[in-house]
């Protein structure tokens, strides 16, 4: 029974010993711009999104260095119906449509390996690797951050663009005026958010 107890005691104490410190950062849709940009064969159009959430474990006492692992589990959301086009509800209509809104309501991002990849000061650039759903196919993504660390307002704030496909995720491209717009099979992805402690 003692050898159990001192086994049991070894175990939890080497484990604990070789866990690290973690802090929780957090995405408010206050702190988050994204634009998705694309075009048609009437006009360009964009849609933005509105109440994204998101939050990631960072190590403490992390070291901005080439090689350095900035965070582990991040998680990144956002409900299709809050897409909005400003360009009223038949607009909006075609996007949910598009992208299943009723039967996958949620575009999600989970990463599994996050580098650095590139410093300068306090700013580096981190490429981050996991997987995306969108229309409930999930697909593997990668894809470069340009970010900044805050030490004084608790902030890491991230910023860039990602050339993605319709057809990558078997989206039905939108039409309208009976055919006569077509919606291009390109979109950029623009997007500038802060994560804070």
């Amino acid at each position: 029974m003692k050898s159990n107890r001192l086994i049991l005691f070894t175990f939890l104490l080497l484990t604990n010993l070789g866990v690290r410190a973690q802090t929780n950062y957090t995405l408010s849709s206050e702190t988050a711009e994204m634009i998705v940009d694309g075009s048609s064969t009437v006009s360009d159009w964009s849609v933005s999104i509105r109440k994204a959430k998101g939050n990631f474990l960072i190590i403490d006492n992390f070291k901005i260095e080439i090689g350095a692992s900035l965070y582990s589990n991040l998680k990144f959301e956002f409900l299709v119906d809050e897409m909005e086009s400003g360009r009223g509800p038949i607009m909006n209509n075609k996007v949910k449509k598009a992208l299943k809104s009723s039967e996958h309501p949620m575009v999600n991002y989970n990463s599994t390996e996050n580098k650095i990849v590139s410093v300068k000061d306090k700013s580096f650039v981190l490429e981050s690797k996991g997987e995306i759903e969108i229309g409930g196919l999930k697909k593997p993504f990668s894809f470069l951050l340009n970010c900044s660390y805050n030490e004084e307002m608790k902030t890491i704030s991230f910023e860039g663009n990602i050339d993605i496909t319709m057809s990558m995720f078997n989206i039905v491209r939108p039409t309208a005026f009976f055919g006569k717009l077509k919606t291009m099979d390109g979109l950029n992805v623009k997007f500038n958010m802060s994560f804070t402690k």
